[in-house]
């Protein structure tokens, strides 16, 4: 009997657990209270005062998380802003903005005045009306830097026409109400003059005293690509000179050298490898850019090792070893050749490229490889600038590498590889950048057509 009364307890016990399980299961969870909280909304005047019948009747409770649209206003001559302020902080938003609210709020309606700053000649006869600037009361402008079109330079702006003292070109000031400024101007012995290509005047630069006078840059703005300055108007290549170069008189004029788009074509035909079974490109994103560029023209002897924004970091932990293993499995009787295109992404460290290629060339030639180096190729650093916002590199950069590439690794004993010099032949004949062809005028990578140009370039090196 004791047996069978502990059998029941356990079938008991086995069936509250069941039920248990089941219902349990099926339980509703309650959800999460809502916040039902109000939100008081009230708007005032820049003192924080529900002064009119109009900032009552615009006050209202919302609920908690709830959109408003912030009333419109406007005033003729001002900008005007409602403002929440909390500590040291304020916040600004345009009437009529959406505006979610978490909890009672204020908003203080803020006007500002809509001043004029305006710049006249040094006799105060004439408004240089392209430069006026519209800004608030309480903002700061720039005063503009500028030159003149003949021998005279504004070196810095006054308040008045008989102001004994002015502020300087280029530095900022705060807007205070409407305002006038006459120029300082100071007159050059000796000056030089640029030109656009269409010969209209670009500015003057003084050449007097020790001043040591060098070529600008330009970026076109339109891709079209600036090559440099020549003392003859309407070249489209070969420039004299070249920019960030010393001015070599004391007057005279020059124009600058710009290369059209529309004169950048791809080569008729792409010449295809002659002298070796394989040639290998290994680089960044430019190597990236001319496979792309290739399309399915690549020939079956071409292969590309590329990693785009890399340089010799990845090359040490990566890429060399992935071209080495192709390399390793192909024969050795054929001849290869491989072209480095690396630097562009750290052109601060053209000695560590030096110690490090000389190793790499020693290795593959082991494997009947043929060793070249594609110089660095060209960048526009006012492109970039405005692109990015600064300058990432620059011409000299680019120089200083390529002249260490050449001196480290290419000439005399020094002769681990051979220099193919696309830098120069661009430079002097015109190039694009134009990344994808899709209107992205970096001033770093290069339209389809240059990455062709440059490719057939060097496959005709190879060829030679």
């Amino acid at each position: 009997m004791k047996q069978i009364a502990g059998r029941w307890k356990w079938i008991v016990c086995l069936t509250m657990l069941s039920a248990l399980f089941i219902f349990g299961s099926s339980r509703k969870v309650s959800a999460e209270p809502e916040n039902t909280q109000k939100c008081r909304v009230i708007f005032a005047n820049a003192k924080g005062i529900v002064s009119t019948n109009t900032y009552r009747n615009w006050a209202r409770t919302v609920d908690y998380g709830e959109y408003i649209q912030l009333p419109e206003y406007s005033q003729n001559g001002y900008r005007c802003y409602w403002v929440i302020k909390g500590g040291n902080k304020i916040r600004k938003y345009n009437p009529g903005a959406n505006v979610r609210i978490g909890r009672d709020v204020k908003f203080l309606l803020y006007r500002y005045k809509i001043c004029n700053v305006c710049y006249f000649t040094a006799n105060g006869k004439k408004e240089y009306v392209s430069r006026r600037q519209k800004a608030l009361k309480g903002q700061y402008v720039t005063l503009p830097k500028t030159t003149t079109t003949g021998a005279t330079e504004i070196v810095g702006w006054k308040t008045s026409l008989n102001a004994k003292t002015y502020r300087k070109a280029g530095t900022k000031v705060k807007v205070t109400g409407n305002m006038k400024f006459y120029p300082v101007v100071k007159k050059y012995s000796s000056y030089v003059t640029l030109y656009r290509t269409n010969g209209q005047v670009y500015r003057s630069v003084n050449t007097s005293g020790n001043t040591k006078a060098v070529f600008p840059n330009i970026d076109i703005g339109n891709g079209d690509m600036f090559l440099g300055w020549s003392r003859t108007k309407g070249k489209t290549s070969q420039p004299e000179y070249y920019a960030g170069d010393r001015i070599p008189t004391k007057n005279g004029r020059y124009y600058m050298v710009v290369f059209p788009k529309s004169r950048d074509r791809a080569p008729s035909v792409l010449h295809q490898p002659e002298k070796h079974d394989l040639v290998y490109f290994v680089g960044d994103s430019r190597t990236m850019g001319m496979r792309q560029a290739l399309g399915s023209s690549v020939p079956s002897n071409v292969k590309f090792v590329y990693k785009s924004g890399q340089g010799l970091t990845w090359f040490r932990q990566s890429g060399y070893g992935t071209l080495l293993r192709n390399i390793a499995k192909q024969p050795k009787r054929m001849k290869k050749a491989v072209v480095i295109n690396l630097g562009t992404n750290d052109l601060r460290y053209y000695s560590q490229y030096v110690t490090y290629m000389r190793r790499v060339a020693q290795k593959l030639k082991a494997y009947n490889c043929d060793m070249y180096y594609l110089s660095v190729n060209p960048v526009n650093s006012m492109m970039i600038k405005r692109y990015i916002g600064w300058v990432s590199r620059t011409e000299n950069q680019v120089e200083t590498f390529n002249k260490a590439i050449r001196s480290g690794l290419c000439l005399g004993k020094n002769k681990y590889f051979t220099y193919i010099d696309t830098c120069t032949k661009l430079q002097k004949h015109g190039w694009i950048s134009d990344r994808y062809n899709q209107g992205l005028y970096d001033g770093v990578h290069y339209s389809n057509e240059t990455y062709l140009r440059i490719y057939d370039y060097v496959i005709r090196t190879l060829n030679q």
